[in-house]
């Protein structure tokens, strides 16, 4: 089975140990939880604003996860 990219591993495992759903995720970056499946599957990025929210909601550092993001 093939390893997700870096990426997408952050995102899953940084809202796992936030204790956060999907959908609370969703909800507070303010997109469907769809779009929260597929970033953490990377099937796609998220745009720089929905990167911006979510990085918030994470707590995540901005710059570094934006340069991740675009590897």
């Amino acid at each position: 089975m093939p390893r997700k990219p870096p990426f997408a591993d952050l995102l899953r495992t940084t809202r796992l140990k936030r204790g956060l759903s999907v959908s609370e995720v969703a909800d507070r970056v303010g997109v469907s939880t769809s779009a929260v499946y597929f970033w953490e599957s990377d099937r796609v990025r998220p745009r720089d604003e929905n990167l911006a929210a979510l990085c918030k909601v994470l707590k995540l550092p901005i710059r570094a996860t934006r340069e991740l993001a675009a590897g």
